[in-house]
């Protein structure tokens, strides 16, 4: 009992505990959600990172959005070609690279031309993609170059999804939307500038800023504007906003934050670094990793429902409660308490969006559906299977028909919750996992029945075999007892006839017919455990007929036997013992006449064999001193706990056995 109510309070602390454990990590951090669904921590410490997290990376921190030119060679250069620019172009361009030098000070801003020694369209048409140069091959810088085109696109390119912009006064900007495949850009990106003459320089060079930055980094399009952060910059930034809008946007401090970090080398340990300091760790492992944080949720799930299921085993193994309902309602109470408190801590450990999964209100509302459910589901489980299954005496049938009711019983709250669900959008999505759980759910009891019923037989067996050694062993002990009792009253009669036979030779000669008579009933009786009562007075009775020969009158006998037990069976030599005991110990030892009463009745359902005689009293330690713990074993191995042997000196002396009616 004390195991039990263990493993029921461990069952119990383990649904409690594994909330708190799990979400304690969270309590100091809060978030808010943002209008495009990202979140963000409360207190921000550091804004410029918060920046960056919120532009270039997903609501569900997918790092394939996160893009700069030619991501994929270390130091690789950031170059510049222009094609029909005017001066006033060249000059505002110049300007540009002179400040992106500042701010990316570890990579080679340079214009194409001169990084190469020769024009791009040079390379371009002749498709040598392998010749180096710096340490880098053609095809690499191809992918390190931002071409700018003081031209309308021309409708070569139209086919490579170009983006257009007309602006108020008339100019146009068109730019290149790369396709993605495998987080890889397919070709090098462009802008076509296509600028009024007369347009003032400020806003010439905001225009090709505006476009030149916006290509050094790619910005997720459907982050909208972050308005927490707004509070930390006087302006919009660059990168704030994911469409065209360069007129209301200054090429502020986190952009230069940004794009510095971005094209620094180990970017991305920065980042992790600030999310694990800035962020609870689950949140910050999901957003880095989603694959690797659905993995480890996999991982706490099954390490937590194994180590259930172990316990849970344990217990309903073989258990089997008075009210054979609770049969089926405590395990798939159990179950279903523990599906919900592990489909809970999935979704905390892989939703970014849970900030704190304890609630009481929804924690009660939860376990009430599972209670209910599990009242629903047990008691049709056990209706069926106690008026009908019963029924089907195979046992292989009832298991498949058991594994079918419980996987489609399982089934039909999801069933009623999709016919009554207004909306069944996602329902598929939804219920794939909940289809595997109810058939890993199913697939478990009958393997669990399968091993109550193959535990069942195991025992049964062994039972069967102890049972048998047990006989055997109850038969040699019963002979070995028989062949101890047998050679003592031979060695106390051969002792009598031999002190008789210089006395009285005509009784001598009696006595050793009467012995040979006794021994002839002994044999006659080999391999036999038991005998009639009047066969063993009659085997007394020529015992005491031998006694008396060599005592002469100092040996009286009364010998009373209920008549309707005559014919009872008792273990063989279990009274002639207890009369040789009273000859031995009483009489021989009685200067004058020695009285011996054999007394056999009948009280209730019990059988009372009792001895008495008049010689001296039992000393203590009876059963060793007299030679008796024979019989007492053998009323044990016939009788077991249902048998007595006692004695008494007052009123008069006795021994008394007391062994159940058989008759």
């Amino acid at each position: 009992m004390k195991k039990d109510a263990f493993k029921i309070i461990l069952l119990a602390l383990v649904l409690v505990v594994t909330n708190i454990v799990v979400t304690s990590t969270d309590s100091k951090y809060k978030l808010i959600k943002l209008k495009n669904g990202n979140y963000i921590s409360k207190h921000i410490t550091q804004v410029n990172w918060e920046y960056i997290k919120n532009r270039l990376f997903s609501g569900n921190g997918e790092e394939e959005f996160v893009y700069k030119l030619n991501p994929y060679i270390k130091n690789a250069p950031i170059l510049v070609n222009l094609q029909d620019a005017t001066h006033n172009d060249s000059v505002a361009v110049a300007t540009i690279i002179k400040e992106l030098r500042t701010i990316i000070p570890n990579r080679k801003i340079e214009y194409y031309k001169n990084f190469t020694g020769k024009d791009y369209n040079d390379f371009y048409s002749s498709n040598d993609d392998e010749t180096l140069i710096k340490g880098f091959s053609i095809g690499e810088l191809r992918y390190s170059t931002i071409r700018l085109n003081f031209r309308t696109a021309i409708e070569d390119y139209i086919s490579n999804d170009i983006i257009k912009t007309i602006l108020p006064d008339g100019s146009s900007i068109e730019r290149t939307n790369p396709p993605r495949k495998n987080n890889k850009i397919d070709f090098t990106s462009q802008v076509w500038f296509n600028l009024k003459e007369n347009l003032p320089y400020n806003k010439r060079i905001k225009y090709i800023k505006y476009e030149l930055l916006r290509t050094l980094c790619y910005i997720y399009p459907y982050n909208a504007f972050n308005t927490v952060l707004i509070e930390h910059n006087s302006n919009f930034g660059i990168f704030s906003t994911p469409g065209y809008n360069p007129d209301v946007t200054e090429f502020n401090d986190s952009d230069k934050f940004l794009l510095q970090k971005l094209y620094e080398d180990d970017f991305l340990k920065q980042f992790r670094d600030y999310l694990t300091s800035s962020y609870s760790w689950r949140y910050a492992n999901n957003f880095l990793n989603k694959d690797l944080a659905k993995m480890i949720a996999w991982v706490v799930i099954i390490c937590i429902g194994l180590f259930v299921f172990l316990i849970s085993f344990s217990f309903f193994q073989n258990k089997k409660f008075k009210f054979s309902f609770l049969n089926y309602f405590l395990p798939i109470l159990l179950i279903l308490l523990y599906v919900a408190n592990l489909t809970e801590i999935y979704a905390y450990l892989t939703d970014l969006g849970i900030s704190q999964i304890i609630n009481q209100e929804s924690i009660v509302q939860l376990y009430s559906i599972a209670i209910i459910t599990s009242l629903i589901i047990s008691f049709l489980l056990w209706l069926l299977e106690k008026v009908w299954l019963n029924k089907i005496k195979d046992f292989s049938f009832q298991l498949i028909y058991k594994v079918i009711f419980t996987f489609i019983l399982f089934n039909l709250p999801i069933t009623v919750m999709y016919i009554i669900s207004s909306t069944n959008d996602g329902f598929l999505e939804f219920y794939l996992p909940v289809f595997i759980i109810i058939i890993v759910i199913s697939i478990s009891r009958g393997l669990l029945l399968y091993l109550n019923q193959y535990s069942d037989s195991l025992v049964k067996e062994k039972d069967l075999e102890l049972s048998r050694l047990k006989q055997i062993n109850s038969e040699a002990e019963t002979k070995l007892l028989q062949s101890q009792i047998n050679p003592h009253f031979l060695y106390n009669s051969l002792n009598s006839i031999a002190s008789l036979a210089p006395i009285d030779a005509q009784k001598t000669q009696k006595m050793a017919h009467s012995l040979s008579d006794l021994f002839k009933y002994s044999i006659n009786r080999k391999g036999k455990k038991m005998s009639t009562i009047l066969d063993e007075i009659d085997m007394v009775n020529s015992y005491l007929e031998i006694e008396k020969i060599r005592f002469g009158d100092r040996l009286q006998f009364t010998i009373d036997v209920d008549k309707e037990l005559k014919n009872n069976e008792i273990p063989l030599f279990l009274i002639q013992p207890l009369v040789e005991n009273a000859v031995k110990h009483g009489i021989s030892k009685n200067e004058g006449e020695g009285k011996i009463v054999l007394k056999i009745s009948k009280e209730l359902q019990e059988i009372h064999i009792s001895v008495s005689d008049n010689g001296p009293d039992f000393p203590e330690g009876l059963i060793s001193g007299h030679g008796l713990q024979t019989i007492f074993d053998l009323l044990r191995l016939t009788y077991g706990e249902k048998a007595s042997l006692n004695w008494t000196n007052t009123p008069e002396k006795k021994i008394i056995i007391t062994i159940p009616q058989t008759i």
